[in-house]
């Protein structure tokens, strides 16, 4: 802990762990990365696995890796000093509402604050809120990359509620030039689409979408579908739902008057023009950080598209589009159901590492997340604020390399960067922030941000 006169956070990207963190105690340059993240008042992990011993049903199409995570992973994360977690993430359903069930049981059995997830929609919106000696913390988290049906539901006057996350949903608009629109819907009016949507509504169905100007292809299942609409040029935008934005800011302000720091945890995959899984900033993702911290956040934690992304002070606050990845263990999951092999044409003699070999491996090369450094290398930030004025004294960045040359029972937990792997990680992320004025001063292995 830090004195009284300041309040100190830290916080963690993604954590996919499934082995013994505690083992490691001696290694220095871990145990330095576990005392940093202790010696802070608040420090916060995105929970991106399910604590479960296969309780739930695997669902039929999970995104990437079947996640599962033995419980006891939650007291290694705990025992590297997190306080907080943030599990709202697009593979909460991987194994139906029951994974999702055993997670907060697990949580809920050790008394782990978290929030993201719950039984019916307001408990998932809800902060999860942490005391320290620095002043009461709040963590609000949601997700914008939502597996279909992972939504929680709210309890109705006749129905029940429903397990899942908080979400903030996206309507994703494709933007043409006229020539190109007009043959768009020459398309759908020979392919019968359009007389199927006429055909829908006289029967009284609903019609995603029949009440804007855009077009929508296949819209006829009552699902979500991109939209289509006249632009001066090629294009694609994501908008957040404002619902959605207007849900998040609400439980902020709540938390500002319940709690004396509030943050807030967003975990999204997307990148900008409707790309994923990279270093771009969607529009969208700045503009409701900056919301966030217009309404009382007093910090912005990105994660989800397993590589770092740009920092940006705004208006005195912290936003991390993306702190990548802190623990990467998705490999050595234990057990993978069926689909997984049938998703990489394996066999059912193969065993589960043979999917993994599959998905990382073309030709003996490795490919992917396994190919690419930038999915092995975060940073650990340490935000210093005032506790009276609540001014940002300082952020100190600190790298971290999670040893992808490793073999695979080795690689992926982090170890605090130096030398020559340090400036690389640090000149990364100064790279990364410069469209948002942020400059990086590099101290020896370590970094601060020029406020």
């Amino acid at each position: 802990m830090d004195t009284d006169d300041t309040f100190t956070l830290t916080a963690a990207g993604d954590a996919i762990l499934n082995r013994r963190l505690r083992v490691f105690d001696g290694e220095e340059p871990f145990r330095a990365i576990v005392d940093r993240v202790r010696e802070a008042d608040l420090s916060v992990v995105n929970l991106e696995t399910l604590l479960h011993d296969y309780e739930g049903y695997p669902a039929a199409n999970a995104p990437g890796t079947y996640m599962q995570s033995p419980p006891w992973v939650a007291d290694e994360l705990t025992w590297a000093g997190f306080d907080a977690f943030a599990v709202a993430t697009n593979h909460a359903l991987d194994y139906s509402h029951g994974g999702m069930e055993a997670t907060m049981r697990e949580l809920e059995a050790r008394a782990i604050p978290y929030s993201g997830m719950g039984t019916t929609l307001t408990r998932a919106r809800a902060p999860a809120y942490v005391d320290t000696p620095a002043g009461r913390c709040a963590l609000v988290s949601v997700c914008s990359t939502i597996t279909p049906g992972s939504v929680a539901g709210e309890r109705g006057p006749d129905v029940g509620g429903r397990p899942g996350i908080a979400p903030l949903r996206l309507d994703t608009r494709y933007r043409l030039p006229p020539d190109a629109m007009e043959r768009l819907r020459e398309t759908s009016e020979a392919l019968g689409l359009e007389d199927l949507k006429r055909r829908r509504a006289e029967l009284g169905f609903p019609i995603p979408g029949h009440d804007d100007d855009a077009l929508r292809l296949l819209n006829l299942d009552g699902g979500a579908h991109p939209a289509f609409e006249v632009g001066d040029e090629f294009a694609v935008e994501q908008r957040a739902r404002e619902a959605d934005v207007a849900a998040v800011i609400d439980r902020i302000e709540d938390a500002s008057r319940q709690a004396d720091w509030v943050v807030v945890s967003l975990h999204a995959h997307e990148g900008a023009q409707g790309r994923s899984n990279d270093h771009t900033v969607p529009p969208f993702l700045e503009s409701f950080a900056r919301s966030c911290i217009d309404h009382g956040a007093d910090a912005f934690l990105g994660h989800g598209p397993h590589v770092l992304r740009g920092v940006e002070v705004y208006r005195g606050s912290p936003i991390w589009y993306s702190l990548g990845n802190f623990l990467f263990q998705n490999e050595t999951v234990e057990f993978v159901p069926p689909e997984m092999y049938e998703r990489y044409g394996l066999g059912d003699d193969d065993l589960p590492s043979a999917a993994f070999d599959a998905r990382v491996f073309d030709d003996g090369e490795r490919t992917g997340f396994l190919g690419d450094r930038a999915f092995w290398e975060s940073v650990l930030p340490v935000c210093t604020f005032d506790s009276e004025t609540k001014e940002l004294e300082s952020v100190r960045l600190y790298p971290l390399d999670l040893g992808p040359e490793k073999p695979r029972p080795r690689r992926g937990r982090p170890l605090l960067a130096s030398g020559e792997r340090a400036q690389e990680i640090l000149g990364s992320i100064a790279e990364l922030s410069e469209p948002y004025d942020t400059e990086l001063v590099v101290d020896g292995d370590h970094a601060r941000v020029a406020l």
